[in-house]
């Protein structure tokens, strides 16, 4: 099923695609000339731009969210993953990033949710935001340490009823799936990173990869992690991982992650729900009011019944208490 919903003023989008890096010419022809040379030796290099992940700093408005928080930290493959909860009652909501963001990228789902009733934690990936390095050292690291720090933050809530994943954090849940982990009932993907194998040859075009490079990355990457490249595809999951009611969003004007990502995902998932936006891009779909009220609806609706007995939960009503300390938090 697909619903359409058009935000009032329509975002201009970007021209540089997510993996356009500063200094992008001389790169290119760098990466061409040696190519040409040793395409062994430039594949290396492919793989460690593909593999380094920026770290983004939070806007002002998402850091006050964040510093609204507890903070957290969990050990994963023994570095630190920083999280951050708000609220001490209720099923738990987990807010997971993408590639290149960091927790505070979702700050719109949290004042709501928990008016909902629902404790919400979102945490920093390794090697992004507050999070310290990955396993793999600097900023390398892959969607396999999104997905074990999922695993590990989640095993310690005592109840989860739902994951809001952005991008490539979804690509991270899959993972967490094909890793054995028992997934909440209810999920929202926004902007899925369905299908990443598909990306290679947008990114090989973007540095001055040719095709023996290509072939070269793509033999090297599945040797060092023991999976094919369909291994992190989304849609081919087995049956048996796609028992959960699913709310897929996709901007039809997303320039990083193409709406057939979605379309191609909500196809494969028996209970899935496609909401395809216009104008709002990669991120900022994150942020609207019409999308968050959305989410809000899907989760309210069975999700905190099944989890919460009625005297845990927190009624609509308390919106001016939370409000209050909102408000008090931002002052501070």
């Amino acid at each position: 099923m697909t619903a359409q919903h058009s935000p009032r003023t329509p975002v201009k989008r970007s021209e540089t695609p997510a993996w356009i890096l500063p200094g992008q010419r001389l790169l290119r022809v760098g990466v061409r000339m040696l190519g040409a040379i040793s395409p062994s030796y430039a594949a290396k290099v492919m793989d460690r731009l593909w593999f380094s992940a920026p770290r983004t700093t939070p806007r002002a408005a998402d850091q006050t969210v964040l510093d609204c928080g507890d903070r957290l930290s969990f050990r994963v493959h023994g570095r630190e993953v920083v999280a951050w909860a708000w609220g001490d009652e209720g099923p738990t909501v987990i807010l997971l990033h993408g590639w290149g963001g960091h927790a505070g990228q979702l700050q719109s789902f949290v004042l709501p949710l928990r008016e909902a009733g629902f404790r919400v934690v979102a945490f920093d990936a390794p090697s992004h935001g507050s999070s310290a390095e990955s396993r793999h050292g600097g900023r390398r690291v892959t969607f396999f340490e999104f997905a074990d720090a999922l695993q590990v933050i989640a095993s310690s809530e005592a109840s989860v009823a739902g994951i809001i994943a952005h991008s490539g954090g979804c690509t991270a849940v899959s993972l967490a799936l094909r890793a054995g982990w028992t997934p909440p009932a209810s999920m929202v993907f926004v902007a899925p990173f369905v299908h990443p194998v598909a990306s290679i040859d947008g990114f090989a075009q973007a540095i001055g990869a040719n095709a023996r490079v290509v072939a070269e990355f793509r033999a090297r990457v599945e040797r060092w992690l023991g999976h094919p490249w369909s291994y992190l595809d989304i849609a081919p999951l087995d049956d048996a991982h796609k028992q959960q009611r699913l709310l897929v969003v996709h901007d039809e004007d997303d320039r990083e992650v193409p709406l057939t990502h979605a379309r191609t995902l909500t196809a494969s998932w028996p209970s899935a729900h496609l909401v395809v936006t216009r104008g709002l891009g990669h991120r900022r779909v994150l942020r609207d009011p019409a999308i968050v009220e959305k989410v809000l609806g899907f989760f309210t609706n069975g999700s905190l019944a099944a989890h919460t007995k009625a005297s845990d939960y927190l009624p609509r009503d308390s919106r001016a208490a939370l409000d209050k300390a909102y408000e008090a938090c931002v002052s501070r």
